[in-house]
């Protein structure tokens, strides 16, 4: 399994405070039957200073340590990118960093809302080749009351990734039911775990698979799981047609 989305660094951002949390931290991976992960700790995030890490080299250094305890799990480079206008110059100048070396871009919103910018600099990156992939959407408070605003993007070249936190019911039940409804209407792509602690924020991917394979159609539960690896390999990921999503007559997403 191939995780996406996780902040498994150690003392870099909101993520493991020492080396040994870090470590534990992988062995829940491995527990949970993951065995590949792109570390994604925040970067123009204002409330963590990380742009001076060197996450390739972080990366390189926990891959040591993860050999030397014998815990069979690999760490590569990535970021998750809070948007700002002059992500291009910033891409370019190698100071953000796509997942894993490919074309896909993990990029978050505040949580409230989704800036005015954001359609200009997502048409500027998918004409020049990347995906941005729109992180935790079922969280974002723009996106719950207006789900036209993902589909806008989703319909433009974006794709987007809900978290196993969110689908286990860990925020909720309507933030629950919105995650599968992103995923049944094909503006939800991807899973992954965006875990940050072994208590806190864990994995869930054994509870999430479980959740999804009773919710959800084989065909598409299979495909969602599919297109992690694609990212990671800098595969093209398998996109249904979007649709538009609304609550039904109980207020329940659909």
């Amino acid at each position: 399994m191939i995780d996406v989305h996780c902040h498994i660094l150690p003392l870099v951002d909101d993520g493991p405070a020492s080396i040994e949390h870090a470590l534990q931290l992988a062995e829940q991976a491995v527990e949970e039957g993951i065995t590949r992960i792109i570390a994604t700790p925040h970067l123009y995030h204002p409330q963590f200073e990380t742009e001076e890490v060197d996450v390739k080299l972080t990366v390189n250094e926990f891959n040591v340590l993860l050999n030397q305890r014998n815990i069979p799990l690999s760490l590569y480079p990535g970021h998750e990118i809070r948007l700002i206008g002059e992500l291009m110059e910033e891409l370019e100048a190698g100071k953000a960093l796509s997942l894993s070396e490919s074309r896909y871009l993990l990029i978050e919103f505040p949580s409230t809302g989704i800036p005015s910018y954001a359609r200009q600099v997502f048409a500027e990156l998918i004409s020049d080749g990347f995906v941005p992939i729109v992180a935790h959407p079922e969280k974002n408070k723009a996106i719950i009351q207006n789900p036209s605003l993902l589909f806008e993007l989703v319909s433009n070249g974006a794709i987007s990734q809900v978290t196993c936190a969110s689908l286990v019911g860990k925020y909720g039940k309507d933030v629950q039911r919105f995650a599968v409804a992103l995923l049944e209407n094909g503006l939800a792509h991807l899973v992954a775990s965006d875990a940050h602690h072994i208590e806190k924020r864990p994995f869930y991917w054994k509870q999430c698979q479980t959740y999804l394979e009773k919710m959800l159609d084989e065909w598409l539960f299979e495909e969602i799981y599919e297109n992690n690896e694609a990212v990671f390999l800098n595969q093209m990921v398998t996109i249904n047609p979007p649709s538009p999503i609304e609550k039904n007559w109980k207020g329940q997403w659909k």
